[in-house]
């Protein structure tokens, strides 16, 4: 069986007060492409890189585990 990995970034906005900001704003904050963020706060298929998700990670202080979660089939 091969499990899946939910991008949770939507709810990691909401829970860090940037419900309302926009994603490119967000994104030039944080230094990153607006499409990435988008495209995973909207549920699309998205690989991020690990260097996106170390400026996600620092921006938002978390840990790769509050942005993504595995979950078996």
């Amino acid at each position: 069986m091969i499990g899946v990995i939910d991008i949770k970034l939507r709810e990691l906005i909401k829970k860090k007060g940037y419900k309302g900001a926009s994603y490119r704003k967000l994104a030039k904050e944080i230094g990153i492409s607006h499409l990435p963020i988008w495209k995973m706060a909207n549920g699309e298929a998205y690989n991020p890189s690990l260097e996106m998700l170390d400026k996600l990670c620092k921006f938002f202080k978390c840990k790769p585990g509050d942005i993504l979660e595995y979950k078996k089939d």
